[in-house]
C-alpha cells in the first residue's frame, strides 16, 4: 500500500510541475505575440499615431491568430528570429557555479600583468548599466587629466545578469577607436588580472555568498589601496555593484583618505553643485579636486573607490573630451540595423525612424515618493508621448515607423503601444543575447535610441540624457521630450 502511494504522490507532482511549466511557457509567448498582432494590423490600416481616445479594447488572445513577425528577409529571420522552442537566453552564454562544487586547496593565487614603468587608473563602478557607463566616463576623464592608463571593470551584475557573466564593454564599445581619438589608452580586468576558471568560480561565489567568509577566497584574494572619493568606502557604503566586482576579481580593498586639498583648488558650495555628501568636508567631490590632489601622485596604481558622482561645476567637460568618443562597436550597429528592418521594413527606403525610450521598470522607485500631482514627472502616461510623436512628424514633414524600446512590463502599455501603430522592440523574440550577451538589449536599445531620426526619450531616465548627448555630438539633433504635469517642453 505504501509503494501504491508514493507512485501516486509521484504521479501528483508530475502533474502540478508540468502544469507551471506550461503555464510559464504560455505566458512567455503570449504576450510579445499580441504585441507583434497589434501592431501588424495597425500597420496595415496606417494608423501609425491615432489619437488615445480612439484606442479600443483588444479581443481575447484566443480570437487571433498570433504570428510571428514576417520579415522582408529569409537571412535577416534566419540571424535575428530565435526559435520558438529556445526559451532559456542565458543557457549558451554561461554555465551557472554551483555553490557546492569542490575546488582544489593549492590553486594559485592570481597575478597583475602591469606594466613597471606605466601609471594606472582603477575605479570600482557603481549602480545600474547606464552609471556603470557614466563611471566609465568620468573616470576616463580623470585618465586623461592625469596621463594614466585606464583599467575598466565588466559591465557588473545587476538584475539584467543574474548569471554573473561579467561582458566586457569591449564586446560593445569601440576602445581602440575611442584610443585614437582621445589619447587614452585603455585596459580591462579580465587581461590586467586574468583568472583561471577555478579563480573565477572562487570569485563568482564569493560574490552570491556576500559577507560570509570563504576560505578559499580569502587565501587567493589580494589587498589592493583604494582612494576615498566622494565618500565611498568611508562615510558612504560601498554598494552591491561594487562589492560584486571586487569579490568576483579577488579584490580586497584597503580604502585610504585621499591627500589633503591644494591650497590652490577652486572650493565650490556643495548644495550648489548637487553634491549631497556632507558627512566630511575633506571628501573628493569634484574633477578639479581630485586632478589637483593626485598630480604628480606616485603610486603605480591609482585605485578610486568612485567616479560616478564626481561633479564638474566647469561645464560638462568629461563627455566632449572622451564620452562623445566611445562609439559603438560595427557588429551592435549592424544588429540593431537589422532589427530595426526587421521590425520596420518600410525604413529600408530611407532608413528613417522615430525612436521613443518609454522608461518603466524600476523608476517606479524614483517616483513612490512624490506627491500624486506629480507622479507622471516620472511616469508619463502615454498620450503625453503620443504628442511629441506628433510633433516629430510635424519636423520631419512625414509620418514615419515609430519604434519603442522600453522595460515596461505592463500588459496595457503594451496593447497602448500595438494599438497607436508603435513597434516595440521585442528581444525576446530575437537572437538578441545569443549574438551578443545578456547585455546585448539594453545596449542595442541605446545603440537605437542614438541613431534614430527623431528620439523621443523619457525625462527622467539617465539612459535617455546620454542617447540625448549621442544625437547631439554625433548628428547635431536636439531630442524630444513630453510633456508632464510639473514640466512642458519649449514650444
Amino acid at each position: 500500500m505504501s509503494g501504491l502511494r508514493s507512485r501516486k504522490l509521484v504521479s501528483i507532482a508530475l502533474i502540478l510541475i508540468s502544469g507551471v511549466l506550461l503555464f510559464r511557457l504560455s505566458t512567455h509567448l503570449r504576450k510579445p505575440e499580441l504585441d507583434i498582432v497589434y501592431a501588424g494590423r495597425a500597420s496595415r490600416e496606417n494608423a501609425l499615431s491615432p489619437s488615445l481616445s480612439n484606442v479600443r479594447s483588444p479581443p481575447s488572445i484566443s480570437s487571433v491568430g498570433a504570428t510571428r513577425p514576417s520579415s522582408p528577409e529569409e537571412d535577416d529571420d534566419k540571424y535575428i528570429l530565435r526559435p520558438l522552442t529556445d526559451f532559456d537566453t542565458h543557457q549558451q552564454n554561461v554555465n551557472a557555479v554551483s555553490m557546492q562544487s569542490s575546488l582544489s586547496e593549492d590553486i594559485p593565487k592570481p597575478t597583475m600583468l602591469l606594466n613597471p614603468n606605466v601609471k594606472y587608473l582603477a575605479f570600482m563602478t557603481y549602480a545600474g548599466l547606464t552609471n556603470q557607463f557614466m563611471a566609465f566616463e568620468n573616470a576616463a576623464y580623470i585618465a586623461l587629466r592625469l596621463n594614466r592608463t585606464l583599467i575598466i571593470p565588466p559591465i557588473t551584475t545587476n538584475s539584467h545578469d543574474k548569471y554573473n557573466t561579467n561582458q566586457r564593454w569591449s564586446e560593445f564599445l569601440d576602445l581602440a577607436r575611442f584610443t585614437s581619438l582621445t589619447g587614452v589608452r585603455v585596459l580591462e580586468w579580465h587581461d590586467v588580472r586574468p583568472l583561471t576558471p577555478d579563480q573565477t568560480e572562487i570569485g563568482r561565489r564569493q560574490a552570491r555568498i556576500g559577507k560570509k567568509s570563504d576560505s578559499l577566497w580569502d587565501k587567493l584574494a589580494d589587498n589592493v589601496t583604494c582612494q576615498v572619493i566622494y565618500g565611498f568606502g568611508d562615510s558612504e557604503r560601498l554598494h552591491t555593484t561594487e562589492l560584486t566586482f571586487s569579490r568576483q576579481f579577488l579584490l580586497r580593498p584597503q580604502f585610504v583618505r585621499p591627500p589633503p586639498r591644494r591650497p590652490q583648488t577652486q572650493v565650490f558650495d556643495r548644495l550648489k553643485i548637487g553634491a549631497k555628501d556632507n558627512m566630511n568636508m575633506d571628501d573628493v567631490v569634484t574633477f578639479e579636486d581630485l586632478v589637483d590632489r593626485y598630480s604628480g601622485h606616485q603610486d603605480h596604481l591609482l585605485f578610486l573607490s568612485h567616479s560616478f558622482k564626481l561633479k564638474d561645476p566647469l561645464g560638462k567637460r568629461s563627455w566632449e573630451a572622451v564620452g562623445q568618443h566611445l562609439h559603438f562597436m560595427p557588429k551592435v550597429m549592424d544588429y540593431a540595423e537589422k532589427l530595426i528592418r526587421h521590425r520596420a521594413p518600410e525604413t529600408r527606403k530611407d532608413g528613417e525612424f522615430i525612436a521613443i525610450h518609454l522608461r518603466r521598470g524600476d523608476i517606479w522607485f524614483k517616483c513612490r515618493s512624490k506627491p500624486e500631482v506629480e507622479m507622471t514627472s516620472c511616469l508619463t502616461p502615454l498620450g503625453y508621448y503620443s504628442e511629441a510623436v506628433e510633433k516629430a512628424f510635424k519636423l520631419l514633414g512625414k509620418r514615419v515607423p515609430v519604434i519603442v524600446t522600453t522595460d515596461s512590463n505592463s500588459e496595457q502599455d503594451h496593447i497602448t503601444i500595438a494599438r497607436l501603430g508603435w513597434r516595440r522592440l521585442i528581444h525576446e523574440l530575437y537572437t538578441t543575447e545569443q549574438e551578443l550577451g545578456v547585455f546585448g538589449p539594453a545596449l542595442v536599445d541605446a545603440a537605437i535610441l542614438a541613431n534614430a531620426k527623431v528620439m523621443i526619450g523619457s525625462y527622467t531616465s539617465s539612459m535617455s540624457r546620454i542617447a540625448a548627448s549621442r544625437q547631439k555630438s554625433w548628428h547635431q539633433r536636439d531630442v524630444l521630450y513630453p510633456r508632464t504635469t510639473t514640466w512642458t517642453p519649449p514650444a
